[in-house]
């Protein structure tokens, strides 16, 4: 369960009304310019994230949410992130953001937040690390049919597994054209409606 208390907790203390700034649908966020590392807060609205450096597309998530509070890796300079729609969002350094908990006594907070992304990250490597073509279409439908119906209901079901898993489009339409065929999923103009039963083998 995402600990939204907790994320509100902090993004309460360090965020300046200031600094926000709004973003239109499909817009690219990106921190790897900034020459130092940065964080960055969700307060409204839904974004996709993908990995910079090959664009795989890792996680969708709603407002409240905050990334960067990492001081060993600079998480941030390896993200993009597009907007699902209108969204309001803030950059701001991450020593700043760092001071403020210290001084807030914020840190249940984040060990909060850094445990729901730690099992978001297992989350997504017991979906892509050591399966077949099939195992990793089967798997990623259900994740997308887990995903909030604006976001199901807004992409087409062969992009969404081909952004979380680089396999190839002629691939992943024949398996979802017989999956559809076998009455096992209803899709319609690529739109994931609804899954009956996906057997485990192909």
């Amino acid at each position: 369960m995402k600990p939204e208390n907790n994320i509100t907790n902090i993004i309460n203390a360090i965020s300046i009304p200031e600094r926000i700034c709004k973003g239109r649908e499909r817009q690219i966020i990106t921190m790897a310019c900034y020459d130092k590392p940065m964080c960055f807060i969700l307060h409204e609205g839904l974004i996709a994230v993908y990995r910079g450096r090959d664009q795989l597309l890792m996680t969708h998530t709603n407002a409240p949410m905050l990334f960067g509070l990492n001081d060993l890796y600079d998480i941030c300079a390896d993200l993009v992130i597009q907007a699902r729609g209108e969204i309001s969002y803030e950059i701001t350094p991450q020593d700043v953001v760092f001071e403020t908990i210290k001084t807030n006594s914020l840190w249940q907070d984040v060990a909060y937040l850094n445990m729901f992304n730690i099992a978001r990250f297992l989350e997504l490597h017991s979906i892509s690390v050591g399966l077949s073509t099939y195992e990793l279409i089967r798997l990623n439908l259900c994740c997308l049919m887990e995903e909030k119906k604006e976001v199901r209901l807004g992409v087409n079901a062969c992009e969404y597994i081909q952004e979380k898993t680089h396999l190839s489009r002629s691939r992943i339409m024949k398996i979802l054209s017989d999956l559809k065929a076998g009455n096992y999923i209803d899709i319609r103009r690529g739109v994931l409606n609804e899954i009956k039963h996906i057997p485990e083998k192909y």
